[in-house]
């Protein structure tokens, strides 16, 4: 498989897992549903292809969620250790070789990247209680029930639009920006009409 495209999921699982090396399944899987949610508010659409079901610890879709973990493995871009965690058995996930070329936005990745920095230390029991359980789809569903994730969408057309700042800030390094004077007659000129 190296060398090969993987899947979206895949994709967002091994880049979950270079921000949050060591998760395991429980965390990595609430850190795409996670994801999934903030996407659908800033960019509108979801970044993974998984369909969210609550099942026994949470959303999960565990067909798809295991089948892109499978692929990561088979193709050599990541691996699971058996563990001790604190009593229990755990197979923490570990990044192997770098992630091929990839069709995830700089929105999506900084979306991921932030979801993963923010909450891939938390403890599984943390992560679901504190953050995932008090989120909007896992309130309105029941157990075994699949999530109303379109309720999670924006909702406030005041909210800013992710792709753009990072499209400001990509402008602003490479040089193309106005002088703020400019911009700010430019609105009063409009204001004042």
């Amino acid at each position: 498989m190296p060398g090969s495209a993987l899947t979206r999921n895949a994709q967002v699982l091994r880049y979950l897992l270079e921000v949050a090396p060591g998760a395991g399944h429980t965390i990595l899987a609430k850190l795409a549903y996670l994801a999934d949610l903030l996407a659908r508010q800033h960019l509108g659409h979801p970044i993974t292809g998984l369909d969210y079901i609550y099942d026994k610890h949470g959303p999960f879709d565990a067909s798809r969620f295991y089948s892109a973990l499978s692929e990561l493995e088979r193709g050599g871009f990541m691996v699971r250790e058996r563990a001790d965690l604190g009593g229990y058995l755990g197979y923490p996930m570990l990044p192997l070789q770098p992630l091929p070329d990839s069709n995830l936005t700089d929105a999506e990745k900084e979306i991921l990247a932030w979801v993963g920095h923010t909450y891939g230390s938390l403890t599984a029991r943390d992560l679901c209680e504190r953050v995932v359980y008090q989120t909007t789809p896992m309130k309105k569903a029941k157990p075994g029930q699949r999530l109303p994730m379109e309720d999670s969408g924006r909702s406030d057309p005041l909210e800013f639009d992710l792709e753009r700042v990072l499209a400001g800030e990509r402008a602003a390094e490479e040089g193309r920006v106005r002088p703020l004077a400019s911009v700010l007659n430019e609105l009063r000129a409009r204001h004042h009409k």
